[in-house]
């Protein structure tokens, strides 16, 4: 796992040395580290965040699976559910898929307790508003 592109991951929350190459990652190059990635928004307080959203935002193809399962009932991890919702999908530069819509809608109708006491289905039908108005 060592090596490119693997080396463009954040080391700390304040680490954003590499922002401009990962910004010039090809979507295969790109690929293998998402995950990786997208760890580093699971607290949008952290100064590394905004920039990998920046990066993460023209990537939405090679994101869905991963924004899928981060938003499904079974994951716990509810603040970072938010802050995907809150701060990464309304900003992605292609229409979020039918499948994400889905699991925003799930969310906003149908919250497990976890994501009601994080307030993440206010987040999910604020989200929906601005996407469809």
């Amino acid at each position: 796992m060592n090596g490119f592109p693997y080396t463009l991951i954040p080391k700390d929350k304040f680490d954003t040395s590499n922002i401009d190459a990962l910004l010039d990652l090809s979507d295969n190059e790109m690929e293998p580290i998402i995950i990786g990635l997208l760890k580093w928004t699971q607290d949008m307080n952290w100064p590394v965040a905004v920039k990998i959203v920046d990066v993460l935002i023209h990537r939405g193809r090679i994101l869905e699976p991963y924004i899928i399962d981060i938003l499904s009932p079974e994951q716990n991890d509810d603040i970072w559910k938010y802050w995907i919702i809150s701060d990464l999908i309304p900003k992605l530069t292609d229409k979020p898929s039918q499948r994400i819509i889905s699991e925003i809608n799930r969310i906003a109708e149908y919250p497990t307790n976890g994501e009601l006491a994080e307030e993440v289905n206010i987040v999910a039908k604020n989200t929906l508003c601005k996407l469809f108005g």
